[in-house]
């Protein structure tokens, strides 16, 4: 009846029968960020003091709650928020805005219609790929018109009335991840009931109470819908949830132990309240058995769990498991992910994670970053590709799981820290952008320590080896008389013997590398005529992106490398800040918002993507 071989588990129950109250559901808040004033024409002074200057800052960072002010002021970037994609385009060269689709595409191209003109000019990518056209697009966006539940109710396999089942091509995985994460942000149908004992009170959150009802709703036409999570911005910069969302039944995915036991928990049982499960029969699959540490205290010892602050009693009737704040953050990762691949994938990029730990170095600092997934081009060589060679990066996807700023009274530490973290994936970004045509410079190299032996290296006496010349002399000549069998495994192959510490002391050999061996480093995108580069990355909040865009110098990606300011000067004087755009929040359970979405990403890719008036050129004198 059940089948838990897979990662997904069918979480589905009667929203009309009551059964244990959930969280409370969290607040859509996002971060107030209040920046610095920055430094526009000269460099900041504390930049020329080396006790002050950005590495050894960042070097004193021990937690989270040191990112201050300060360091916002010392990185000194010029800000500027919400932005729509028309904005974003318009500093840049080459026409970029004309990679933006019109909003004609989103209506169907009509290949009934005979073409007015000759015979078009094909476009190529800077793979080589053919540039992909209005058909391409409307087949994808044409799948994010579908209403929440309909598309869930694909999903299912269930029939929703008259409603014949949708087509879910493109987009499908990016409809299985928002299922997922509905099952804690939707708060459409939220029915809170006090328990018999008890009387109703007044902090008990209901769907017409906590939530406000949005008034100011859109009517919606064939294919139109309420938004799911509506944001009412607040006078102190963050909002809160709205009240109509329209909710499907859906699987839902087990992350981890605790995820299952719960979701088994309240979703088992759908014709009553929740119940044990007291079947005769014996279970269709054995499951494993739960194992304690062999290091737990006794049970007399332990100590009741707590009640979360949240939590409530009495009973519920809705569709949410649990609230935002309890989400895994692999759903979100999923879902936005899921997102940007039927995007990426029709410019010919493929979205991985590093294969080394994403590190932004900061002179002789290494500073960890966070980076969900990253837009890599792949090559042209059917040979290199095969081998898992990867060219880039085109942008980068960076998920955070912080939730309910501001609740604590810190929104602008808490919002700080956020901007903090999405300047790290960006200068990331753009640091390994800039490695085009360099070679590493691995730690130690050059030095007397990865050269000359330790200790002159002469014969006996070693570390770990207590024996002296004379019987290294002996046990060299009596070598090939004691050799013993090589020690082989089952299948005939070699037993791999670990070196042991001493003999790993004496290897002399540089530091590890930080950089990938299979990435071709380059920046896709970039106007080869000027030392200004553009990094994009997507950034994701609750159930909301954003596209983010710094604009920075190779001057100032150089000081964050050497730690010295340039001997001369650009002739652009605000090298030395770099400026931060960024969009709004769009919201991926809304129908406009996602479409908005989409479109500003494929703009962004056609641009990234498009290739050199040489190459283009070129392509087409072939073909005549």
């Amino acid at each position: 009846m059940f089948s838990f071989s897979g990662t997904l588990l069918a979480g589905q129950h009667d929203t009309q029968k009551k059964r244990p109250a959930p969280s409370k559901p969290t607040p859509i808040t996002f971060p107030l960020l209040r920046p610095p004033e920055p430094s526009i024409t000269t460099p900041p002074i504390c930049w020329s003091e080396q006790q002050a200057g950005v590495s050894a800052h960042f070097l004193s960072l021990r937690k989270p709650s040191d990112v201050t002010e300060e360091t916002l002021s010392l990185l000194n970037v010029t800000f500027q928020s919400d932005c729509d994609f028309e904005t974003l385009q318009s500093s840049l060269s080459n026409n970029a805005q004309s990679h933006l689709p019109p909003r004609s595409w989103l209506d169907s191209p009509g290949s009934s219609e005979p073409s007015q003109h000759t015979e078009p000019i094909t476009k190529l990518l800077s793979n080589g790929r053919r540039a992909p056209e209005q058909k391409d697009f409307y087949v994808r966006a044409r799948e994010l018109f579908f209403k929440n539940d309909d598309a869930f109710s694909t999903l299912t396999r269930k029939g929703n009335g008259t409603q014949p089942p949708l087509r879910l091509a493109h987009f499908r995985k990016f409809w299985e991840g928002l299922d997922n994460m509905a099952y804690y942000w939707d708060t459409s149908l939220d029915d809170y009931s006090p328990s018999e004992s008890e009387t109703t009170p007044d902090d008990i959150p209901t769907a017409s109470g906590t939530l406000p009802h949005r008034a100011n709703a859109k009517s919606q036409d064939a294919i139109t819908q309420v938004k799911p999570n509506f944001i009412t911005e607040s006078d102190s910069g963050f909002g809160v949830i709205g009240d109509d969302e329209p909710r499907k039944k859906m699987k839902t995915e087990a992350v981890g132990q605790r995820v299952l036991t719960q979701s088994l928990d309240l979703n088992l049982s759908s014709h009553g309240a929740v119940a044990p499960y007291t079947s005769p029969r014996p279970p269709n699959q054995v499951l494993p058995a739960r194992f304690s540490s062999p290091r737990s205290p006794s049970v007399a010892n332990v100590e009741p769990n707590p009640k979360p602050s949240d939590a409530l009693n009495g009973s519920y009737r809705g569709y949410r498991i649990g609230n935002g704040a309890e989400m895994p953050d692999q759903y979100r990762i999923d879902c936005v992910r899921a997102f940007l691949e039927p995007i990426t994938w029709a410019f010919g990029v493929t979205l991985a994670q590093h294969r080394r730990p994403p590190v932004l170095t900061l002179e002789h600092v290494r500073f960890p970053v966070r980076m969900s997934s990253v837009a890599w081009r792949a090559p042209q060589d059917r040979t290199k590709a095969r081998q898992g060679w990867l060219e880039g990066p085109v942008l980068g996807i960076q998920c955070r799981a912080d939730v309910n700023f501001g609740a604590t009274g810190k929104l602008d530490a808490e919002s700080t820290l956020d901007t903090v973290r999405e300047l790290g994936g960006l200068l990331l970004l753009a640091q390994e952008r800039a490695r085009e045509g360099l070679r590493e410079r691995p730690g130690g190299a050059g030095k007397w320590w990865t050269m000359k032996p330790r200790w002159g290296g002469g014969p006996g006496g070693e570390v770990g080896d207590a024996t002296g010349v004379n019987d290294a002399n002996l046990a060299q000549n009596t070598a090939k008389v004691e050799e013993k069998p090589t020690e082989r495994n089952r299948d005939g192959s070699r037993v791999r013997r670990r070196p042991t510490p001493a003999e790993v002391w004496k290897i002399l050999k540089t530091g590890n590398p930080l950089w990938d061996p299979k990435v071709a480093y380059e920046a896709i995108g970039k106007d080869k005529g000027t030392e200004w580069d553009e990094v994009y990355m997507i950034s994701s909040l609750n159930h909301h992106i954003s596209l983010l865009k710094l604009r920075i110098h190779s001057a100032y990606m150089q000081y964050l490398n050497d730690g010295g300011l340039p001997e001369d000067p650009p002739s652009d004087p605000s090298w030395c800040s770099p400026k931060l755009q960024r969009t709004k929040w769009f919201d991926l359970f809304d129908i406009d918002d996602r479409i908005e979405a989409m479109r500003g990403i494929w703009g962004i890719m056609s641009y990234l993507m498009r290739a050199d008036d040489s190459r283009q050129e070129n392509s087409t004198m072939n073909e005549a």
